[in-house]
C-alpha cells in the first residue's frame, strides 16, 4: 500500500489547475522496479478528504 496526504486548499476552489500526486507515482514506479519477480494482480485507488480538508490518496497493488 502506498499513501501520500495532498496539499491542503483553501476554500472550495483548487488554488492551481495542475494537478499532482506529489511524488506517488515515482515512490510506486521505484518499487516496482525493485521487485522484477512480482506478477501485479490487481490495483486499487482511493481518495478521501477534501473540500476544507487534504486529500489523502491511498494505492493497493496486489501481488504475487
Amino acid at each position: 500500500m502506498f499513501s501520500k496526504i495532498l496539499r491542503p486548499k483553501i476554500g472550495f476552489l483548487p488554488k492551481s489547475d495542475t494537478a499532482t500526486d506529489h511524488g506517488l507515482e515515482g515512490e510506486i514506479n521505484l518499487w516496482l522496479a525493485t521487485q522484477p519477480d512480482i506478477k501485479i494482480q490487481n490495483i486499487t485507488q482511493s481518495q478521501s478528504g477534501g473540500s476544507f480538508q487534504p486529500s489523502t490518496i491511498v494505492i493497493s497493488i496486489w501481488y504475487k
